[in-house]
């Protein structure tokens, strides 16, 4: 894509054009400033894709799956335990980027989490600041897909732009100091006795 000339509104297709997903959805925060323009949240994506996505949370998709992007993306049932309403699943490579910008958001806004609405992900409260169960599927995939050599630079681009980093980028092990590591259900299920 070409920025700003192929940026859009309108699509009619994956492919057409790109705009900008807010990875916490605009409407949990009712587009308040300075949530609004925060660029540690907000990526380039394709127009389609961010259209289907909508403002649901992000999980794991299983064998439901009403929607895949030509780029393997998912949306459809979840399967991360402890939810089971739509998820968007984003590709492996992009997990933990996704889970690191939650984070980032939970962290830098937590005063004002009371007065957000949950999206089925946000806690509501200032610590943890997500739902169990998005906490540990955010765990997960902070610690499956570390931080990447673009996510250095776009940290670092990010800084100069705004003036402020994203420190789960900078310092990785902050996450389990902060939050713990996912917590891994090991435990075979039993059958059902009547």
């Amino acid at each position: 894509y070409t920025p700003i000339t192929n940026q859009c509104g309108n699509y009619s297709g994956e492919g057409s054009c790109y705009n900008r997903e807010h990875i916490i959805p605009q409407s949990l925060f009712n587009e308040d400033s300075p949530m609004v323009s925060d660029i540690h949240f907000i990526r380039a994506v394709d127009g389609k894709v961010n259209g289907i996505r909508s403002d649901y949370p992000f999980g794991v998709v299983g064998s439901n799956v009403s929607y895949l992007s030509q780029n393997q993306s998912k949306l459809g049932t979840s399967v991360s335990p402890g939810y089971s309403g739509t998820v968007f699943e984003p590709i492996d490579a992009f997990k933990g980027d996704v889970a690191r910008m939650i984070l980032y958001f939970v962290t830098r806004y937590e005063d004002k989490l009371q007065g957000f609405t949950s999206g089925g992900m946000l806690g509501n409260t200032t610590f943890p600041g997500l739902q169990p169960w998005a906490l540990n599927q955010y765990l997960a995939w902070n610690a499956m897909d570390p931080v990447s050599p673009e996510e250095i630079a776009r940290n670092n681009a990010s800084y100069t732009y705004q003036g402020n980093r994203n420190p789960f980028i900078d310092h990785p092990e902050y996450v389990a100091q902060i939050w713990g590591t996912p917590v891994v259900d090991t435990q075979a299920p039993t059958a059902a006795t009547n």
